[in-house]
């Protein structure tokens, strides 16, 4: 730097030189004395203005230069600062003409600190080596200040010392520069901003005022935007918090001092206090945030009656974003049923913006609607809850599955308008959850049923052996759905399978009657009871006949024939998939085994029935009557059921009854006998349909009629002069055996439908 104390050495070999110099030419010195007394230098003179004034004798030092007394240090003062000559031999005037700022630099820092420090004091010798160091740095008559400093660090005692002691103090304590950095706390919402002010050389300077301040969304901890503080030696810590959502910048305002060169007679520099304001610090703050639901179906197959749980866990959407801490948030949920395979290539998210409650009016119109309910709670992220269907919003009774078969999903939200007044502070919007998302669904499992009859239940060796099954229960479309990787569904299994059981005694007909079926599953393959034979049908809902030349799920003719005596037992079974449960029939159930013997012992029962009256009025008393021919064993019965009044072509409800299977005894020694139901009356009108069925005392089916066969249906009218009008020919018995029941077109159909409904009845029974 210009005057730097590092040429000390170099100046004091200077003044030696002067001084020799001076004592050679003696004249010519004394002739300059005089003329130093007559310009006065750096001596205060009687102001022509009243800018300055003078300063006493406790601000300067005194030294003789050139025969005259000089003065170093405070030359003149206002009320705001000293003033320091930098213009040697010039006079003071103490008026200011002129104001000029001087470049910031290290050196002007310094300087203006030490004008500022020592103002006001008693320190003579500091006052003069301020004096010394001003005329250093900023001298304007520089060749005539290297002659006066050699005479004045000659007379003043200590002052390089003293100067070079205060420019280091100076180095340590003026501030150059402020440090502001900034780190989040707890995301966007909460951070902390640092202060430190700084020296020349980065190290921290303590006990200087400043101000910090947040431009943007974010507030102290006072609840203002702007803080006061004294610097330290480590940097000052300010928690802040978000308001908002958006960009936010601090600064820092600190006190300092600059140099400014007085234009005068004699030039002065002043120190003057100044606002250094420093923006280091940009950061995004946000107040809000996004919470998030993640579901996960407890299961993704569920049986028909099974609960429906949910598993959900709370989240924040963002990394940067945060939950506050203990805030509460519900979050309700809402469970579709019965949806159809096609509906998962038809996933709905919710609109940006849109609420739950809108997003459901949505689904609706596309035809869901809710069935069940949920809800759940969270007072941050990750947390995890098991959720449990209920039939009601916020009640106890669980949602069961239905027996239809279909898929469900889940819909979650967390809705704006439900939660405390805290939590809308922080949630601005509802989050909703898409609707079929893969993770949320599930499948609901069918229950399939199954009724069937043989078209014989007594035959001979070499009968050829049918069955007529009848399925329902499966969807529609069962066979289509190829299953889906995304949602994680297998595809429907094809094909259900009908197996034919034989039992019996192969070395005694006498003994088959120990190997009658009486379990209801399958047998394991020994000596006495063999599989004859599986084949495959399609696992689908309708009527099934298997054997007599009928075909098989791939066209093939399939005939079973009875080759030895014995019980030959059909059972279908399927092994159930993702959409429909296991379901197999009864290896006990008397519809499902046909009697094979070696010859014809006896002559087999034939049943015929009739009703008493084909026409009543409304709660007018009526009865069956069924005449039974051929063999029976003791304690055969005719079980008598009557079905309630049901509109023309329609089927009568098997669980809606008059007469519930009533049995009336038989005698197995008369071989041509009549018995008749007990009277029942209709309190409804419409169709009433019977049904007589012949059974061994053993449960063996002997002989039956099908359902609305001619002579079994009765009209109940309000108007007993209305004509009769029963569906069908006119009323005769309708006759039935334990050998002839195959029929053809449309009679089949018919009679496979009574022998079901006789078959629910007797399963009930």
């Amino acid at each position: 730097m210009t005057g730097s104390l590092a040429h000390a050495a170099t100046l004091r070999a200077n003044e030696r030189k002067i001084m020799n110099t001076t004592l050679r030419n003696r004249p010519a010195a004394i002739l300059a004395v005089l003329a130093t007394i007559l310009l006065t230098v750096c001596l205060p003179t009687v102001a022509r203005a009243a800018d300055l004034r003078r300063t006493d004798n406790s601000r300067y030092l005194t030294y003789t230069a050139g025969g005259s007394t000089q003065y170093l240090g405070v030359i003149a003062q206002d009320d705001d600062s000293d003033y320091y000559c930098i213009e040697s031999g010039s006079s003071a005037t103490y008026r200011i003409d002129e104001v000029r700022k001087i470049a910031a630099t290290d050196d002007s820092r310094r300087l203006a600190w030490l004008i500022d420090r020592y103002q006001g004091g008693s320190d003579r010798l500091a006052y003069a080596a301020i004096g010394l160091l001003a005329h250093d740095l900023y001298e304007l008559d520089k060749a005539t200040w290297r002659s006066r400093r050699v005479a004045a660090v000659r007379t003043i005692d200590g002052i390089l010392e003293r100067a070079d002691e205060l420019w280091h103090e100076a180095g340590a304590n003026a501030p150059a520069d402020a440090k502001i950095t900034q780190r989040y706390a707890q995301g966007l919402r909460q951070g902390v901003v640092t202060a430190l002010v700084v020296n020349a050389a980065g190290a921290p300077v303590a006990g200087v005022p400043y101000t910090l301040t947040l431009d943007g969304p974010a507030r102290f901890d006072n609840g203002l935007n702007a803080v006061n503080g004294i610097s330290g030696s480590q940097a000052v810590e300010y928690r802040w918090q978000a308001t908002e959502a958006g960009e936010v910048s601090a600064t820092v305002s600190y006190g300092s001092h600059m140099l400014e060169q007085i234009v005068s007679g004699q030039d002065f520099v002043r120190s003057r206090a100044k606002e250094s304001k420093v923006g280091a610090a940009a950061f995004k703050a946000r107040k809000d945030f996004t919470p998030s639901l993640a579901t996960r179906v407890s299961a993704k197959i569920v049986d028909a009656g099974q609960v429906v749980a949910d598993e959900v866990t709370a989240g924040v959407r963002g990394a940067d974003s945060y939950w506050p801490d203990g805030l509460q948030l519900a979050a309700r949920g809402w469970y579709f049923d019965r949806l159809v395979a096609g509906a998962l290539k038809e996933g709905v998210p919710a609109h940006k913006g849109e609420t739950a409650q809108a997003f459901l009016k949505r689904l609706e119109s596309m035809g869901h609607k809710p069935v069940a309910y949920g809800a759940a709670s969270f007072t941050g992220p990750d947390q995890r809850v098991n959720v449990q269907a209920t039939v009601k919003p916020g009640g106890s009774e669980p949602y069961r599955a239905p027996t239809t078969a279909g898929f469900g999903t889940w819909v979650w939200a967390f809705e704006r308008e439900s939660l405390s007044e805290q939590a809308r502070a922080y949630v601005l919007a509802d989050v909703v959850t898409p609707f079929l998302e893969a993770a949320e669904t599930n499948l609901h499992r069918a229950v399939v049923s199954v009724r069937s009859s043989v078209g014989e239940h007594s035959a001979n060796l070499g009968s050829k052996l049918d069955d007529a099954i009848t399925v329902s229960g499966f969807p529609d479309d069962h066979g289509s759905f190829a299953g889906s990787a995304e949602f994680g569904f297998d595809p429907d299994r094809p094909h259900a399978q009908v197996s034919v059981w034989w039992a019996g005694d192969a070395d005694n007909a006498e003994n088959d009657e120990q190997y009658r079926p009486d379990r209801t599953e399958e047998p394991k393959h020994d000596k006495h009871h063999q599989l004859v034979g599986t084949w495959d049908y399609p696992a689908a809902n309708g009527t099934f006949r298997v054997g007599s030349g009928a075909p098989d799920a791939y066209g093939k003719p399939v005939n079973i024939r009875a080759e030895r005596h014995g019980w030959y037992v059909f059972v279908w079974r399927f092994a159930g998939d993702d959409r429909v449960m296991p379901a197999v029939s009864a290896y006990d159930d008397a519809w499902e085994r046909t009697r094979v013997a070696d010859a014809v012992p006896h002559k087999p029962p034939v049943i015929t029935t009739q009703v008493d009256r084909p026409k009543v009025k409304l709660n007018e008393p009526f009865k069956d009557v069924a005449r039974v021919v051929g063999d029976i064993e003791a304690g055969s019965t005719v079980e008598f059921s009557a079905y309630e009044a049901v509109a023309r072509g329609v089927k009568p409800d098997a669980d809606a009854t008059l007469l519930d299977g009533e049995r009336v005894r038989l005698d197995h020694i008369v071989g041509d006998q009549q018995v008749s139901s007990s009277k029942v009356r209709s309190a409804k009108p419409g169709f009433v349909y019977w049904k007589a069925t012949v059974f061994s005392p053993k449960g063996d089916v002997l002989a039956t009629h099908e359902l609305g066969a001619h002579g079994e249906v009765v009209e109940v009218v309000n108007d007993s002069s209305s004509p009769p009008s029963l569906p069908g020919r006119p009323a005769e018995l309708a006759r039935t055996g334990s050998s002839v029941l195959a029929f053809a077109g449309i009679g089949v159909t018919a009679a496979l439908v009574g022998v079901m409904m006789v078959a629910v009845i007797r399963r009930r029974s």
